[in-house]
């Protein structure tokens, strides 16, 4: 598995372009599909280096943004919005390759929780242990942990469901790189 995704409480499926814009992407397209083969053949669009697909859909009263690029998920923009919003926002990845798996979670304008475990060796474990994550081991976690993780929380990952997917198509040329000159 090769995926990232965030998962905020309630219904901010018309955000979710400000969200992009504050994170320095450039909207190039959006459009909405109807069922799971489409949204994900449309993340596989990525004609060059610089643009990418990423993915929204509403479930169970969660809004989730499908990111192929593993990026999002610890974007400090979930302070500002899970305080605007007043809610939580819960960001997971799991990298299969490097054996990289993840959690932040941002609650009401705080950062509760962040946990990352690369290749074997828990990189970065900041704030409690929080109940949801009773019983996992993060040096031992796999996607499966991951994944239940999420579920206890409320925010069940079902991608690929037929259900109405907002696609955005996104230039991120201009996106700051920390540690680049320019």
């Amino acid at each position: 598995m090769h995926i990232s995704v965030v998962s905020i409480r309630g219904d901010h499926h018309d955000e979710i372009a400000d969200v992009f814009r504050k994170c320095e992407y450039v909207i190039e397209d959006s459009f909405s599909v109807a069922t799971g083969d489409a949204a994900s053949r449309e993340l596989d669009w990525h004609p060059d280096r610089n643009h990418v697909a990423k993915l929204a859909y509403v479930s169970d009263g969660w809004t989730f943004i499908v990111d192929p690029e593993l990026v999002l998920m610890s974007n400090d923009v979930w302070l500002e919005y899970s305080q605007k919003w007043n809610t939580r926002v819960i960001g997971w990845v799991c990298e299969g390759a490097s054996g990289s798996y993840g959690l932040t979670v941002f609650d009401s304008g705080s950062k509760r929780r962040e946990v990352c475990k690369c290749d074997g060796e828990v990189a970065v474990n900041e704030g409690k242990p929080l109940p949801e994550e009773s019983g996992i081991d993060w040096s031992e976690a796999w996607e499966d942990d991951v994944l239940e993780i999420a579920k206890r929380f409320g925010a069940e990952y079902d991608f690929l469901a037929d259900r109405e997917y907002l696609v955005f198509r996104l230039d991120e040329s201009q996106i700051s790189v920390p540690g680049s000159s320019g």
